[in-house]
């Protein structure tokens, strides 16, 4: 940060501190603010984690961002950290168009820097990937290549469990670093197939690797298809990641996590940890396995890789499901055993990253199901007005807002600002979570689960009622909660609570109406006539209809009681 913008910081952290001091000693420090104790802990928990505490640490990462000096190729070269180079990409045949993994190829060759070019084929061996590679000049590399390899390497290479575990990325990678990489290569670059780099992409990043420590370098994952809803909603998400955060864990313990869609690696740091590690979240366990070695990474806050988002609202909540199920793998199965080698700092970021699924699911859960309980029961779960509550409350809300805005200049990419589709698709996220939460703490089996890229052009058939059905279904406990109030209760206590459960049926009918707003712009653009399009989407529209008359329903029966408790001082 320059001088004025350190002040500014400085001021941003100061009135961050004091409007928290100001909702928490009230809130927690008056006597009789608690009506039921279990509730009202949960809920102060709760809102503690997801309103005081995420920001907190943003803040925190946000004063210790910093930039890598640049360092040119050439001085690497000089000592002798930097020998021949290979640039890596995946596909699953079947899983990607052939127009993706052709686009990737053509990308790849045309990197500046002198390379070597692979495209490494999984699932089966592709003839026809295999003659446009030799066409376009780029290597091929398919582990199940028995004509090249024999039937006992590549049973080798597929084998149930790491390294070369069958059907998974790390396993793939691991294959060919077996076969070739640790062989003839000093360096190597990671790409997804729908991340396509600059021809300068390695001119910005072997020049870190004159450091010893350094083990790999890492750029921001951005997309570039935001004509999809659900691309530039997913982008919007992650602009505070892929900026201030990467570079606030980067300037606090030169530990900034690598992220799979692209990064560069010294392989013989690779090779220490025995290669790419076996879980979907590779990368992040490849991150606190390499820190665990006693290496450290770079960020460089450029854009040199340009990838492909989710096309559909169906693949961002099966990426969304994918990254949650993996990180909370990764921090039930192998924080505890990885912890003792961090240092403190390495430690706090770890835990601090790989507990978000977790805890964020689990809030929103509470924040849902407290008001729920509570008309249920008729039990308040505080003796608090809504005015009092706004009062103490909103001053935080408005700090981390202006927090969140001054730090756009450091967002990737930037100038995206937010719009409701981040807001929308951050709604009905937490959802999907919780259920990985659920899944992983039951040990239930999950494949390798790979995003589809390329293949959503026949968009008639992206949508059905069973994607839709959670969020309905949580909207029908949300009504079904004021109903059963107002039929056993009438009034009591609790009836100031039916505020937010009308407030939470209607956060996610909002999801249910932006997907079926979305996927009518699609198929308008498909030409898919009116006719055509109530065919193919009358089960969702009716089931829409039904929701949006039963919220109205339940607006209706109970806006009395919620208008009485508002001008009501208490709870």
């Amino acid at each position: 940060m320059t001088h004025s913008q350190r002040v500014a910081y400085v001021a941003l952290a100061g009135a961050w501190l004091g409007v928290n001091a100001y909702f928490w000693i009230w809130w927690a420090g008056t006597r009789g603010n608690a009506a039921n104790q279990v509730l009202f802990t949960l809920v102060s928990l709760a809102w503690f984690y997801s309103v005081t505490l995420l920001p907190s640490f943003y803040l925190f990462f946000l004063g210790c961002m910093r930039v890598p000096a640049r360092v040119r190729p050439q001085d690497a070269e000089d000592t002798g950290a930097i020998g021949r180079i290979a640039v890596v990409s995946l596909t699953v045949p079947g899983s990607e168009s052939i127009e993706i993994v052709g686009r990737q190829l053509a990308a790849m060759r045309s990197i500046n820097y002198p390379h070597d070019s692979w495209i490494l084929v999984d699932k089966l061996h592709s003839p026809e990937i295999e003659s446009l590679a030799r066409s376009m000049g780029v290597h091929y590399f398919c582990r199940h290549d028995t004509a090249t390899w024999g039937a006992e390497r590549v049973a080798v290479w597929n084998s149930p469990g790491p390294p070369f575990q069958a059907k998974t990325k790390a396993g793939n990678v691991n294959a060919w670093l077996d076969a070739y990489g640790y062989q003839r290569y000093s360096h190597f670059t990671q790409l997804d197939i729908d991340h396509r780099p600059v021809p300068a992409y390695l001119d910005r990043v072997l020049g870190y690797f004159r450091d010893p420590k350094v083990a790999w370098v890492q750029a921001p994952s951005v997309y570039g298809n935001h004509e999809y809803w659900t691309a530039r909603g997913s982008s919007e998400q992650e602009v505070v990641l892929q900026g201030p955060l990467q570079m606030g864990f980067y300037g606090f313990c030169r530990t900034p996590f690598i992220i799979g869609s692209h990064c560069t690696y010294d392989m013989t740091a690779i090779r220490r940890i025995g290669g790419f590690q076996p879980t979907r979240a590779e990368d992040h366990l490849d991150t606190v396995c390499l820190a665990a070695d006693g290496r450290e990474g770079v960020y460089l806050p450029e854009v040199i890789a340009v990838g492909d988002g989710p096309e559909t609202f169906n693949t961002y909540l099966a990426q969304q499901f994918a990254w949650a199920f993996s990180m909370i793998q990764v921090l039930f199965r192998y924080t505890p055993r990885l912890i003792r080698h961090y240092s403190a700092r390495q430690a706090v970021q770890f835990l601090f990253a790989q507990t978000w699924y977790t805890f964020w699911s689990l809030s929103m859960m509470i924040l849902f199901f407290a008001p729920l309980f509570a008309l249920v029961f008729n039990a308040p779960i505080s003796h608090v007005s809504l005015a009092m509550f706004l009062l103490h409350s909103i001053p935080g809300g408005l700090t981390a807002t202006v927090v969140w805005y001054w730090s756009r200049r450091w967002h990737q990419p930037r100038r995206l600002s937010l719009s409701w589709r981040g807001i929308v698709l951050h709604v009905a996220r937490w959802l999907v979570v919780l259920s990985a939460f659920v899944q992983v703490v039951l040990r239930v089996q999950k494949p390798y689960m790979i995003t589809v890229k390329g293949l959503n052009d026949d968009i008639r058939g992206s949508l059905r009622l069973a994607m839709l059905a959670p969020y309905i279904a949580l909207v029908g406990v949300s009504l079904g909660s004021c109903w059963l109030y107002m039929a056993w209760y009438h009034s009591g206590a609790a009836q100031g609570y039916l505020f937010f459960a009308v407030e939470n049926a209607a956060l996610f009918w909002v999801v249910i109406v932006a997907v079926l707003a979305a996927d009518a712009r699609a198929l308008t653009r498909a030409r898919v006539g009116l006719g055509r399009y109530l065919r193919l989407r009358i089960v969702p529209l009716i089931t829409t209809c039904a929701v949006t008359m039963a919220i109205a329903a339940t607006i209706d029966l109970t806006y009395g009681r919620m208008l009485q408790t508002l001008a009501e001082s208490r709870w």
